[in-house]
């Protein structure tokens, strides 16, 4: 009868190890994608079916950043703060969180919220293959602003696009 349940204790033990470990392991792994949109970016429109070579008039730098280490609950959840330029050079701030899909690494949901207002939208955000860009695409029907802008991209500060650097 000790054996038995000796043999209980020790599976319960095994089964709380291994459910950590894995619990631990997909935050590792969910902060690993989470990385790859870290960085400087600036915005450029969509043409076609490419990101244009000049950056978005009016659009300012958005910065992602991550705050959270691998092993916390919120290892994949980027802050972001961006601004818009207005014609006069007057300076929007907005701000938000960049939240990964579980099932899609490469895929994300960007809530904005801008500073002087009470504007909120959403975004679905798409990084590419290269990982330098990352496709915007707004959602209206989450957005508190009629005059919602269109699709875009931002192009990772610093990154020459192929074809522009004399090749």
């Amino acid at each position: 009868m000790m054996q038995f349940w000796a043999g209980v204790g020790l599976g319960f033990v095994a089964n709380v190890v291994a459910t950590k470990f894995w619990e631990l392991w997909t935050r590792w792994q969910a902060h690993k994608a989470a990385e790859k949109f870290v960085g400087r970016w600036e915005a450029y429109l969509l043409k076609g079916r490419t990101v244009d070579t000049m950056p978005m008039k009016g659009a300012g730098l958005s910065v992602v950043s991550l705050r959270h280490g691998w092993w916390s609950v919120n290892s994949a959840l980027l802050d972001v703060w961006s601004e818009d330029i207005g014609e006069h050079g007057e300076i929007r701030h907005h701000d938000g969180q960049i939240v990964l899909d579980d099932t899609i690494p490469w895929v994300a949901t960007r809530i904005d919220r801008y500073v002087d207002s009470n504007e909120v939208a959403a975004q679905k955000l798409v990084i590419g293959p290269d990982f330098n860009i990352i496709y915007v695409l707004p959602d209206p029907t989450l957005s508190t602003f009629e005059g919602n802008y269109g699709k875009h991209a931002w192009r990772r500060q610093g990154v020459v696009p192929a074809g522009e650097a004399g090749d």
